[in-house]
């Protein structure tokens, strides 16, 4: 009996639209970008802060370097996050300690990708309200707070998963203490 190949069928699959950040470049600029309000380049497609050996020297002195602005300081200008951390119930003897520990997690992920930046952070009593420019960076500050802090994260993605909600409550760990 001669065995029949069993189709395989993709209907099941979750069609998501992904869109793109509009904010990135549909398609590669020509040559050699430096972003004058954080002093990333942009270089072989990549933005960093720290360029190659032999860019350095046309970086310094602007020789053949176009100036723009990078898409996280564009972001920052038209107010437009990407990312949310809500922090509910911090205790105000952790506050410096918390703003401290976001701060250095940005400064760590930014070594990694420049355009990985906090926008805003206000404050509301005992709340606290973080922008990111990426949802990836949102959901590294929560995980990082639940690692430092304890406490619970719920991570809550858009329909087209272009911006993420982040909600980091200290409360659940203490009312299990």
């Amino acid at each position: 009996m001669a065995r029949v190949a069993k189709r395989y069928n993709t209907n099941y699959k979750k069609r998501v639209n992904v869109e793109r950040d509009m904010y990135l470049p549909r398609w590669a600029p020509k040559g050699i970008l430096y972003c004058g309000g954080c002093g990333a380049v942009y270089y072989r497609r990549r933005w960093t802060l720290t360029p190659p050996p032999e860019v350095r020297d046309w970086v310094e002195f602007r020789e053949g370097v176009s100036a723009a602005r990078c898409p996280a300081c564009r972001k920052i200008r038209d107010r437009y996050p990407s990312g949310e951390l809500r922090l509910l119930g911090a205790a105000p003897k952790e506050k410096r300690e918390i703003f401290l520990m976001l701060r250095n997690e940005e400064e760590r992920a930014r070594q990694k990708n420049p355009l990985e930046r906090i926008m805003r952070i206000e404050e509301d009593g005992a709340d606290w309200r973080v922008e990111t420019t990426t949802e990836k960076l949102a959901q590294r500050l929560g995980r990082s707070l639940e690692k430092a802090f304890g406490g619970s994260v719920t991570y809550k993605w858009s329909h087209n998963n272009k911006f993420a909600r982040v909600i980091w409550q200290k409360e659940a760990m203490e009312k299990i203490a």
